[in-house]
């Protein structure tokens, strides 16, 4: 029966099975309802690949590109004994950090031989091996970045997770043909970031967390790009690539790979000045781990193409085992789609290994709520004291290590050189060793050759059979012997490694030189000329109020209007009443919209968008990759600044918006001075903030919500004022999003800037900007004046601001 006749008799999901074995063919969502691996069809489609004989190629349902053999389970790996346990528990893939640049910096992570040899062992296997470069990349650490790559790029890495534009662009010219896969750390909600980021060879988006299947759905439609999601493990509070609050406790950067994990502590919650979380549940950041298994089969469904594991911070003994387990459920479903059924002890004993004693679903089915949290308990645990009980010894086991099997084949005659011959699936080499000589005395028997030969201990190898071409007369040495199957063992792994590695090109090495060279010149700057040129200054206002109580100004040359400000007036009329008196000035005025995006998101902006045209917005502020593509669609010839969260770490980032027409940048929170200093002077047009309650979190969960005060729910009014109390007793605000049901919550001090403000006006930024969020008029009127005192270089002000932090402007992050 031919493959077409099993696709029309069988059905949708075991004909998508028969494909792809046969042809690996993988057909992506349709927009008719039928799809076609001929391209000489009719029917239109997109196909990773189509079958090779087009007589057995049929029309079939969209769905059949559904299959589970397409599913890659990646596993992950801190060391070199982590990454063998999942090789041999089944892994398809394996992800690891090596020395630098990724974001589990207190791994212990693989030196370079150790990574080269796994990188090795790993294609022996058959299995895929990713590396994290998925940290923000500073401007003195980028010009590294190609030589540290280079060494397992040409032992033929499999693909790079990366969370820095600047450092994507840099890697696919210098790596053309390396696979790049956009980390979670890009916080891609998206198709429009996902689509733009295939110009750079992006082939692979591991999306934000948060992303419902619905909304996974439709990315994987619109874009076609694989899909990498998170099945297990730990979970963040914040929007991976979104979180600053580890950095704003002190030096650990979440976004380098150093996140002090500050969710999961206790804190309290109080509105209006009354605590209204419970004692007994204290860890109001804290997720539970996700455990996927009961949903499993409506994530193959989805189309996405790998299941994550979370854990390179995790023991071997969690690798293996969590990785068994989704192998066993995926190779269920595979085997027998009505059939599948999640045993409960299995859940527990996941529950049980190294957990929070409870586990969640994630974002798939739900926006949020109170499930999702472990409420009552924060830390980890490898065995409940219960569970350790209850198993008996030799119930739980390590993977046994599975060796590759080959035949051999061994020829010896007198006068001769002794020949080997290995052989692994289709793949044979031969090797030859000294001349053959009779024996004086005792001739070696084939019981002694087979002996000698058989010692694969310490390779991936097992000798199956071997067979003996030799007289009974000859003196066969074990040295000799020895020699040989170690001569015919390297060889045989170096032919079935030599489709892998690759060559760097005399090219690429210029290449390499060449960016060098352009990242350390920097255009000095003449600091006199500067300090003598009056700094503008920069507002953005999140209320109403806050916008009729500042007052026109000869230093004020900009306003940023939040999106939620603009929200909150919700009418046009009023809107341009207000910013009338501003624009009479010549103040620019620009709308800044939230700092994530999703496509909900973007449908309510879409929807408003008559009313945002109306007021006339003279540029616009994005937070998000996604929110510039936006834009750069609908009204390419507005001005557009990215925010903060676009995190312009160095020329190469501004490089990557440069290309979308993008060349203005409000500079990220964490940069050093000297850091934030050479960006200004580059080609772009820098923007400092200098004041502002920095957000530490955005987050998709609600706080009220979590403690069961929604304000849709219970129809009430929102608190005046809704703060985190930690365990210092200090304060952080907590804003609500209600119409996207998120919060952003705030560093307990603002930033403020200016006692450094002489070293800044020396700087070549553009303007400096001010960032009001829950100021009252009368303080923002203060801290206006006073920033705009310094602008104009008086000296001997008195500060209206007590308690601040100068955030990492002096010292930076690690």
């Amino acid at each position: 029966m031919t493959v077409a006749e099993k696709v029309k008799n069988n059905g949708c999901l075991r004909a998508a099975v028969l494909l792809y074995r046969k042809f690996r063919w993988n057909p992506l969502y349709s927009k008719s309802k039928q799809a076609c691996g001929d391209a000489h069809c009719g029917v239109q489609c997109r196909c990773r690949k189509r079958p090779p004989q087009a007589q057995e190629c049929t029309k079939v349902h969209s769905l059949l590109w559904r299959s589970t053999m397409s599913v890659e389970l990646l596993a992950p790996a801190g060391d070199p004994e982590c990454f063998m346990t999942a090789v041999m528990a089944g892994a398809d893939a394996i992800y690891v950090g090596g020395s630098s640049f990724g974001a589990r910096a207190y791994a212990k992570n693989f030196s370079e031989e150790e990574l080269l040899h796994a990188i090795r062992m790993a294609h022996l296997y058959e299995k895929k091996v990713y590396m994290t470069v998925n940290t923000l990349v500073k401007e003195a650490e980028l010009k590294k970045l190609p030589a540290f790559l280079q060494p397992y790029y040409e032992e033929g890495l499999d693909g790079v997770i990366m969370q820095d534009l600047g450092a994507v662009r840099m890697i696919r010219r210098f790596f053309p043909d390396l696979e790049i896969h956009a980390s979670t750390q890009m916080t891609i909600t998206g198709f429009g970031a996902a689509n733009y980021l295939k110009k750079y060879g992006v082939t692979r988006i591991v999306p934000a967390r948060e992303l419902s299947l619905a909304e996974l759905k439709r990315l994987k439609t619109e874009t076609g790009l694989e899909l990498e999601t998170f099945i297990h493990g730990s979970m963040c509070y914040c929007y991976s690539g979104q979180c600053l609050y580890s950095s704003m406790l002190g030096p650990r950067s979440g976004n380098r790979g150093r996140c002090a994990g500050p969710c999961r502590l206790p804190y309290q919650l109080l509105a209006d000045g009354h605590m209204i979380s419970a004692k007994e549940e204290p860890y109001q950041l804290s997720l539970k781990d996700l455990c996927t298994l009961p949903i499993l089969p409506k994530l193959i469904e989805a189309g996405i193409d790998s299941f994550k594991i979370e854990g390179r911070m995790k023991t071997a003994a969690y690798v293996s085992f969590v990785t068994a387990m989704y192998r066993k459920y995926i190779d269920l479903y595979e085997k027998d789609p009505a059939e599948y059924k999640v045993d409960p002890e299995d859940i527990r004993m996941l529950q049980e290994r190294f957990s929070r004693g409870s586990s969640q679903m994630g974002y798939y089915m739900q926006h949020n709520g109170r499930e999702l949290l472990s409420l009552k308990k924060a830390g980890y645990q490898t065995f409940s004291p219960e569970a350790k009980e209850q198993v008996q010894p030799g119930t739980v086991r390590q993977p046994e290590e599975k060796k590759l099997p080959v035949s051999g084949r061994f020829f010896a005659h007198p006068g001769e050189p002794m020949l080997l011959t290995l052989t692994k699936d289709t793949v044979s080499v031969t090797v030859s060793g000294a001349a053959v000589e009779k024996a004086a005395n005792r001739a070696a028997t084939q019981e002694d050759v087979k002996k000698q030969l058989q010692k694969l201990g310490n390779t991936p190898f097992v000798l199956k059979e071997l067979t003996c071409d030799m007289t009974d007369t000859l003196f066969l040495p074990n040295k000799e012997l020895n020699e040989l199957r170690r001569k015919a063992v390297c060889r045989l792994e170096e032919v079935l490694l030599s489709g892998r590695k690759r060559t760097m090109r005399e090219a690429d090495g210029r290449a390499v030189k060449e960016v060098d060279n352009r990242i350390s010149a920097k255009p000095a700057a003449d600091k006199q000329a500067l300090a003598e040129k009056q700094r503008p200054l920069q507002v953005q206002i999140a209320h109403p109020y806050q916008l009729k109580a500042l007052a026109p100004d000869e230093l004020l040359d900009r306003i940023y209007v939040t999106y939620d400000c603009l929200l909150e007036l919700n009418n046009p009329d009023e809107t341009e009443r207000l910013l009338k008196r501003f624009r009479q000035k010549k103040i620019s005025i620009y709308l800044t919209f939230p700092a994530v995006t999703r496509q909900q998101t973007l449908d309510h902006i879409s929807q408003r968008w008559s009313n945002i045209e109306k007021a006339a917005f003279d540029g616009y502020c994005a937070g998000n990759l996604e929110m510039v593509t936006f834009l750069r669609q609908r009204v390419p010839q507005k001005a557009c600044v990215t925010d903060s969260g676009c995190y312009i770490f160095q020329m190469e980032t501004a490089a990557f918006y440069d290309n979308i027409g993008v060349t203005e940048h409000v500079l990220p929170y964490e940069l050093h001075r000297s850091e934030a200093k050479a960006l200004a002077c580059g080609s772009h047009s820098c923007i400092l903030p200098v004041y502002g309650y920095i957000p530490v979190m955005e987050t998709a969960n609600c706080l009220l919500k979590t403690n069961r005060r929604c304000l849709k729910q219970t129809k009430t009014k929102a608190p005046a004022e809704l703060f985190l109390i930690d365990r210092q007793k200090k304060k952080l605000r907590v804003c609500l999003h209600c119409d996207r049901c998120e919060n952003t919550i705030y560093n307990a001090l603002p930033l403020s800037l200016h006692k450094e403000m002489p070293e800044i006006l020396c700087m070549p930024m553009e303007a400096v900007l001010l960032r009001f969020t829950e100021e009252t008029a009368g303080q923002m009127q203060k801290i206006y004046e006073m920033y705009a005192d310094l602008c104009r270089g008086e000296k001997g002000l008195q500060p209206v601001i007590t308690e601040f932090t100068k955030g990492h402007f002096l010292k930076g992050v690690e």
